[in-house]
């Protein structure tokens, strides 16, 4: 039965295979070869290609796509002609949180692409914090595993929230972490393949060695030649922006590579990949003509920065007065329902209050802008305005005057007293204004304002 089984799989591998190169210009199918050429030599010869693990980090771009194709049509095609041929393991993330329409798509993708039944292929996905297996109906069957949410509240209630900032570099830092799970759960992997230009990748480099720098690390001169090395650093700092005021602690060396895990770049082939829609049909991905992102914005959500932009614009005019201290009842009738939080809110298990306060920043400065953001969202709360201070400021007031602050922000007290103080260590602050000068491409934002609600 064994051998039926194998020959039954290695018939549909080659029907695969037949498809994916009919569907392939000519460049592409000369691209292919040079891939395979690459991936021959990268594994030490065809003699080691069995042994090869590959890691590909898949996103929601037109490359990513393209790029896991051509790279099972590279593993099916030195299947056909060795006994052996690379394992390949594949990340799937978009942060904050992976919609289901998207995974819908990689759902398709992975069939079309007979991926599941492979025993050369591991598919997983990236969950809140954590690194579990794929499956399309992740967010419908089991709870979503919400992304640290004290520490983006802080973040924000400390520097400017832009929407641009909030899912910006500090993405990349997660992202970083995610993989840094990752390989730490499959240590034997050997390269990381990626269709990120070399010029955004030289970018991403300096701006981890930047971040390092801010953090007072000084990162090893190998940051670059190992892509474990460099989760491991970066996940420390995220580590250090989720706990300000925690030190940043020295990268993990029990795990030190015998090799350095390599980067294997396509960037000579990506015009190639990207100069047609036929392997998209192949896969039944649709993508939008002309609607090609950096590669760095590949992994975030676009409709979860777009909620975001909505909300930060409504932020405003936002008010939500059962959140006062004379409508304490949860089931007060006269409270206006509250607005169903957005995917970003979701992911970080946030209520749309607490997001709205976090835009505000209504505790940073002394509590500059907490009359203001007030009057706009809390008109009710005006007349315990003194209270709040003294509250923030560590000095006696009512029971319920904490209650609300710590309700409508998400955030301990003592966290809120810190924020209202502006007390942070040197290094974590300089780390978290860079994080929040930059957006998810790491282009610089400009200077922020000194705080919204004081305008």
């Amino acid at each position: 039965m064994s051998i039926i089984h194998d020959q039954a799989m290695h018939f549909i591998y080659q029907q695969v295979l037949e498809r994916l190169l009919s569907h392939m210009s000519k460049e592409q199918r000369a691209s292919l070869q040079l891939l395979i050429q690459r991936l021959l030599v990268a594994a030490g010869g065809p003699e080691y290609i069995g042994t090869f693990r590959l890691l590909v980090v898949q996103g929601a771009d037109r490359r990513s796509a393209r790029l896991l194709a051509i790279l099972r049509a590279a593993q099916l095609s030195i299947a056909l002609r060795a006994p052996v041929t690379f394992k390949l393991r594949v990340l799937v993330t978009c942060l904050p949180a992976t919609g289901s329409a998207l995974l819908e798509q990689h759902e398709r993708a992975f069939s079309a692409l007979f991926m599941h039944d492979d025993p050369r292929v591991q598919l997983q996905m990236v969950e809140g914090a954590e690194v579990v297996p794929f499956c399309r109906r992740a967010g419908a069957t089991v709870p979503q595993l919400p992304l640290p949410r004290k520490a983006l509240l802080l973040f924000g209630h400390l520097l400017d929230a832009r929407p641009e900032a909030l899912l910006g570099s500090r993405t990349h830092l997660e992202l970083a972490n995610a993989v840094r799970r990752a390989l730490a759960e499959y240590p034997a992997t050997d390269a990381l393949v990626t269709a990120v230009p070399a010029r955004q990748r030289r970018r991403f480099v300096a701006w981890a060695r930047r971040s390092l720098r801010l953090a007072g690390v000084v990162s090893p001169d190998s940051l670059h030649q190992c892509v474990d090395s460099l989760a491991r650093w970066l996940g420390q700092l995220h580590a250090m922006a989720d706990s300000p005021g925690a030190a940043i602690a020295a990268s993990d060396s029990t795990r030190a590579r015998a090799l350095p895990l390599r980067v294997i770049a396509i960037d000579d082939l990506l015009a190639q990949l990207l100069s047609d829609g036929q392997l998209d049909l192949v896969m039944g991905w649709s993508f939008e003509a002309g609607c090609e992102g950096s590669p760095l914005a590949a992994f975030v959500d676009p409709l979860a920065l777009a909620q975001l932009h909505e909300t930060d614009g409504h932020g405003q005019s936002f008010s939500a007065p059962g959140q006062a201290l004379r409508l304490v009842s949860q089931n007060n009738p006269a409270r206006p329902p509250v607005p169903q939080p957005g995917r970003f809110a979701k992911a970080y298990g946030l209520e749309q209050t607490q997001l709205a306060c976090m835009l505000y920043r209504p505790f940073c400065d002394q509590g500059a802008g907490l009359e203001r953001f007030l009057q706009s969202c809390h008109a009710d709360m005006l007349v315990a305005l003194p209270y709040l201070h003294r509250a923030l400021q560590g000095k006696s007031c009512p029971d319920a005057v904490k209650d609300w602050i710590v309700n409508t922000s998400g955030l301990p007290l003592g966290q809120l007293r810190m924020v209202y103080k502006g007390r942070l260590g040197a290094g974590v602050r300089r780390l978290l204004a860079s994080l929040a000068r930059r957006d998810v491409q790491l282009r610089w934002l400009g200077r922020p304002a000194p705080c919204k609600a004081s305008s």
